[in-house]
């Protein structure tokens, strides 16, 4: 096994992948403590493979620790919003939040684009009704229009 992975000062994605690796292996390792733990026969050779074990996983969490408090890491950078942490924590798929946050924005995003589509409609209507009350104004009344036209 490479419990040998030290924190290092790497791209973020390095240490990133470095990180992956470290939680797969204490994941791991707790699968193999579960099995030994069901397994546990009473010997004293299974009660110290089973210290062992768990020495191992301390350490591994240690090590995880670690490198996640290093202040040279590129880790410190990120920022997982809060929202993000408690769906995770009620046993939900983060994706799931990502892909439901990206559809809020969506809505949201057309919404606005109506509302500005709805303005600008009505920015054109009273515009017009103004030139054809006041058609001295018609000069102030174009470049108003010239001014305010937002085109995409």
């Amino acid at each position: 096994m490479a419990d040998k992975i030290e924190p290092k000062t790497g791209s973020l994605q390095e240490e990133l992948e470095a990180s992956e690796k470290q939680v797969g292996a204490i994941i791991e390792s707790f699968i193999e403590l579960g099995v030994s733990v069901y397994d546990f026969p009473g010997t004293p050779e299974g009660t110290q493979g089973m210290v062992t074990n768990l020495k191992r996983n301390v350490d591994r969490l240690a090590k995880l620790n670690q490198r996640s408090n290093d202040p040279r890491s590129q880790l410190n950078n990120i920022n997982v919003p809060f929202e993000v942490v408690q769906y995770i924590e009620d046993g939900r798929n983060p994706d799931i939040y990502t892909r439901e946050f990206v559809e809020a924005i969506r809505r949201s995003n057309q919404y606005q684009r109506a509302k500005m589509h709805g303005l600008k409609q009505l920015r054109d209507s009273l515009a017009e009704k103004i030139i054809e009350e006041f058609p001295d104004m018609e000069g102030n009344v174009k470049d108003i229009l010239k001014r305010t036209d937002v085109t995409h």
